[in-house]
């Protein structure tokens, strides 16, 4: 007697299948290039893209204490009285 033949099973994928990681580098989009890199890098990537706007943000208040705004006169009220 022969066994039955069963179909191979295929392992279990820990991580989900992008279809844009076979690709050619050519055909990707900004998005699918950034996604395909390794965690790491994506990390520092991120990180200095806060790093640089908290940077932005403390020396833009620095420079408002340095040069404060020059005051703006006040606006005459445009109310004309009743008759």
């Amino acid at each position: 007697m022969s066994q039955p033949s069963t179909p191979p099973q295929q392992p279990e994928q820990k991580y989900p299948e992008f279809k844009f990681r076979t690709k050619p580098v050519q055909e990707r989009s900004v998005w699918e290039s950034y996604a395909v890199l390794p965690a790491r890098t994506r990390l520092y990537i991120s990180l200095g893209i806060t790093a640089f706007a908290a940077a932005g943000l403390f020396v833009s208040d620095q420079l408002e204490k340095v040069f404060p705004p020059e005051p703006t006169p006040p606006k005459a009220s445009s109310q004309q009285p009743s008759p």
